[in-house]
């Protein structure tokens, strides 16, 4: 796919993202830049709610709700199929914590997963003896379904959590027919759509997946500390939270049913939709913002910037593939990635390579440890100079390297 950008309105996009005019700014993978309008709204109703306080909560919680809606849009999921976190580890963490798996059981995910994924999993094996079987993320789509389709079709797999794209290298899995070979051997799935939800659509319908987590800070960005967990409304009931409070059960809190039946499990239950990992006082005013960002790229117009995206990648691409010495580690079809970039330089260690990008030329990106090398995130507000600064400045690093 290559059409023409001219109706994409990158010079407005930018105006409204005045830091870019400062640093190149190529790491919306780890962290999003929240535009100037959406930030305007975002400090007004934090404004709102601590000045007036209690007074101010209703508003506040009506704003909380179209942050909800905008999620539960754009993954053609129901409203109530959403609970509200502060990040997509929330999200992971209440599957995982959540399901009654017995010692001995076995949750299968790979070896390109976030920590977000790893350290639930690590926590999970150390206290229940719950088994963690990986499998490698290095051979093509066909030889990966082949691998996966192994590891869960044993009797004792309970779960597989897998990245919608991979964090390291920009890869898209093929999660369509990984959900399905779930079905199939009725193991349950949880998709990490931290890095796919705001770069290629997500619906969780097409997809099958009986949980998605994602986030709000990243390719939407939305307000850091905001996220969601979806979950599939008939598989509800398999979780149960770890931490509860007031708003995550039934009925309504009433003290004088505590004062009769004390502490027992005879008049409460938990909520019967994903609201019951909701409790307590929350920062209600940090998702109205994330409506906000939603509609500020709907507005875009989301076709235009998934071309836009793919656009500039893959011309990132094919540049850094002509280079001696450059190896690029994410696929070249749009289909099969997304707007991060991973390469590696001979003679460059990833750490030290992000390093001199930033601190010498003031282009912020990320570090991979696996493989060693450096990872690039084109964004919506991304443009082509951009693209030209970061080619210039890798020139003179690989110059300074063959003197």
């Amino acid at each position: 796919m290559n059409p023409s950008t001219d109706a994409y309105p990158i010079d407005r996009i930018r105006q409204d993202v005045p830091v870019l005019h400062e640093l190149c700014y190529l790491n919306t993978g780890t962290v999003g830049i929240m535009n100037e309008t959406v930030l305007a709204s975002h400090l007004e109703a934090i404004s709102h709610y601590e000045r007036y306080g209690h007074a101010g909560e209703a508003a506040t919680r009506e704003g909380y709700e179209t942050g909800r809606a905008a999620f539960a849009r754009l993954l053609n999921a129901r409203p109530e199929e959403i609970a509200l976190t502060r990040n997509a580890s929330d999200g992971i963490n209440y599957v995982v914590a959540g399901l009654d798996l017995p010692a001995g059981s076995t949750i299968v995910t790979t070896t390109e997963e976030h920590p977000a994924v790893l350290h639930p999993l690590a926590l999970a094996a150390r206290k229940s003896g719950v088994k963690i079987r990986m499998i490698s993320l290095d051979d093509s789509d066909e030889e990966l379904l082949k691998s996966f389709r192994s590891a869960v079709s044993g009797g004792d797999v309970k779960l597989a959590i897998f990245s919608h794209v991979s964090c390291e290298t920009g890869r898209r899995l093929p999660v369509n027919d990984m959900c399905n070979i779930c079905r199939a051997y009725e193991v349950l799935s949880l998709v990490d759509a931290a890095q796919s939800l705001g770069q290629f659509p997500v619906d969780v319908q097409q997809l099958g997946c009986d949980f998605t987590t994602g986030n709000g800070h990243k390719w939407l960005s939305g307000p850091k500390g905001t996220g969601f967990l979806h979950v599939r409304a008939d598989r509800t009931d398999l979780l149960s939270p770890s931490y509860v409070g007031d708003g995550s059960v039934e009925p309504r809190f009433d003290r004088s049913r505590f004062s009769q039946n004390g502490i027992d499990d005879s008049h409460w239950a938990f909520r019967g939709d994903a609201w019951r990992f909701e409790f307590g006082t929350r920062n209600w005013h940090l998702y109205k913002a994330i409506a906000d960002a939603v509609r500020y790229q709907e507005e875009i117009g989301w076709e235009l910037i998934y071309q836009h995206v793919d656009r500039l990648s893959t011309s990132l691409k094919h540049e850094l593939a002509i280079r001696s010495g450059v190896t690029v580690h994410t696929p070249d079809s749009w289909a099969d990635s997304c707007g991060i970039v991973t390469f590696s330089v001979d003679g460059w260690d990833g750490v030290q390579l992000a390093e001199e990008l930033w601190q010498t030329h003031n282009i912020i990106q990320r570090r991979v440890q696996i493989p060693s090398g450096v990872r690039i995130s084109v964004a919506h507000y991304t443009n082509e100079q951009d693209i030209e600064q970061f080619l210039t400045a890798l020139d003179q690093i690989r110059g300074q390297a063959s003197e």
